[in-house]
């Protein structure tokens, strides 16, 4: 272990220590001091993640993602494995017509300050969403009516014949509005102390309606360098993981006391190309055609990420067919980028215009699992056909904000509710949140939202794949593959979970030995 590694490891080791002694303080002494710090160590349960949050208030942008993460906080419905939508807090739900839907919620749930979870409570937090989430522009014009205590019905501004999905989404995750001092929701964890972007300590709510947990107290600690990740995780200073790479998940498979996860996800890493720098068509179709998506994800990512030709996974409906690699045809990136004016090469081997211009392409992107590797494994095959392309790494997403490159590499969810329009509408329509190139298109735009209104189960895999093959021929987005999320855990923890939809990881069900 160099230096530096070991200065990171010592540090994370002192705060994990502090953490577990203020925990220990708290504890009543019934046992003898050693049976007192056993006890205490197994219903603790320390987790280092590789990234981490600004906030954990779920109507903030996307935030709401670590308020159901951590177990802080859950939604009316939920997606299982296979993609499908179930009830959560929620019991069953009815739709009246495409604007009007009535919604049952289980009884005797509170949230983890005993007050009740009924209509009115979670009327007001769907409220919330619309008054302050960027995307919650649905739940601010719909009109809601408590039926009775456990029943209440929302009524859409237009047609929304999709909206149960919406309840799925993260930023719906019911809080109490009445808690001004901090975030409050119905998991089986509550916050006792959160730190933005390093960490956030737990306990066990006492008001679960699913059972208490038998782990009392959870803690997510920020660890952004791998290396320290992976020493911190063999030497159980923590008890596990989240956002592994690749490589620290290889050799973490190596070590028989740690159990890796390795979940197919729909996380995708896609390229977004910006139409108002790259304006010629045929340079746009050529750079896809010169990507090898079955060398870069098997040979470069040694099989951690799954090669795609669309969006969405093999295993839901909305596939766009078993992947083949029929778009790698670097002679045809050849034929069009000749076709567009580069014709010969200098001596670097690059492409050349009639002015002598090298053909120079500018690839945006952060620090986010295997984003860099990808970036240069694209550097490498963009070479091969003359293209120059050059690589602009920022800590976070925030940096695309910025339109000075031609492509953005990033990575997202494609079904997180388990409706395709969402990814569709968010990269492809112009004002799309994750359209981070700001690409615009009048045909996409009324496609999309003809997906929006669609009921239709058949059609709506009709105008998704149409959707697909447009983007494609216009060449304003690709997919390089799906991502295998990554976690570990040391064996004497139990029932852990990682999900596709990369939304659900702490629950009651986890055990500490």
């Amino acid at each position: 272990m160099g230096s530096t590694e070991r200065e990171k490891f010592m540090k994370l080791k002192n705060i994990l220590l502090t953490i577990a002694a203020a925990i220990l303080v708290g504890c009543t002494p019934v046992q003898p001091a050693s049976q007192q710090q056993e006890s205490a160590q197994n219903s603790t349960f320390k987790i280092g993640y590789s990234q981490f949050t600004a906030g954990i208030d779920p109507a903030k942008d996307w935030e709401g993602w670590y308020t159901i993460r951590f177990g802080i906080g859950e939604t009316l419905f939920r997606l299982t494995k296979e993609f499908d939508v179930e009830p959560w807090l929620a019991s069953s739900y009815k739709k009246i017509d495409d604007q009007t839907w009535e919604i049952h919620l289980k009884e005797n749930i509170t949230f983890s300050n005993g007050n009740p979870v009924n209509s009115d409570s979670v009327i007001a937090s769907l409220k919330r969403v619309g008054e302050n989430h960027k995307s919650g522009k649905i739940f601010k014009t719909a009109t809601y009516t408590a039926n009775d205590s456990l029943t209440f019905t929302v009524h859409t501004e237009k047609p929304s014949p999709q909206f149960i999905h919406e309840l799925v989404d993260a930023k719906t995750a019911i809080v109490d509005v009445t808690s001004t001092d901090k975030i409050i929701g119905t998991g089986p964890y509550e916050v006792v102390e959160f730190k933005p972007n390093d960490s956030i300590s737990l306990t066990a709510s006492t008001h679960y309606w699913d059972g208490n947990a038998s782990i009392k107290e959870v803690h997510y600690q920020l660890i952004p360098d791998q290396k320290t990740l992976e020493l911190a995780i063999k030497s159980k200073e923590v008890d596990g993981g989240l956002d592994l790479n690749d490589d620290v998940a290889d050799l973490l498979m190596k070590d028989s006391s740690v159990q890796v996860y390795n979940q197919p996800s729909t996380r995708t890493y896609h390229l977004e190309l910006n139409k108002a720098r790259l304006q010629d068509k045929k340079v746009r179709q050529a750079i896809l055609h010169a990507i090898n998506k079955q060398e870069l994800t098997q040979d470069f990512l040694k099989g951690h990420v799954t090669p795609a030709d669309g969006a969405f996974l093999d295993s839901s409906i909305y596939s766009s067919g078993t992947f083949a690699n029929k778009q790698y045809q670097p002679e045809l990136t050849t034929k069009l980028l000749a076709e567009a004016g580069y014709q010969t090469k200098n001596a670097d081997g690059i492409l050349v215009n009639a002015q002598n211009e090298p053909l120079q392409i500018v690839l945006k992107t952060y620090k986010r699992l295997a984003i860099e590797k990808i970036a240069t494994a694209l550097q490498q095959q963009f070479k091969q056909v003359g293209i120059d392309l050059k690589i602009d790494i920022q800590e976070k997403v925030d940096g695309l904000n910025q339109l000075d490159y031609d492509i953005a590499l990033a990575s997202a969810l494609t079904l997180p509710t388990g409706d395709p329009h969402y990814f569709l509408n968010a990269t492809l329509s112009s004002d799309g949140a994750l359209n981070y190139v700001k690409n615009s298109d009048s045909w996409l735009d009324e496609k999309i939202t003809t997906l929006a209104h669609e009921v239709d189960a058949t059609k709506i895999r009709s105008e998704v794949t149409e959707i697909q093959d447009y983007a494609r021929e216009e060449a304003v987005v690709d997919y390089i593959g799906f991502v295998n999320l990554h976690g570990a855990m040391n064996n004497y923890i139990h029932h852990f979970e990682l999900s596709p939809s990369d939304f659900y990881h702490i629950t009651n069900k986890l055990v500490k030995d």
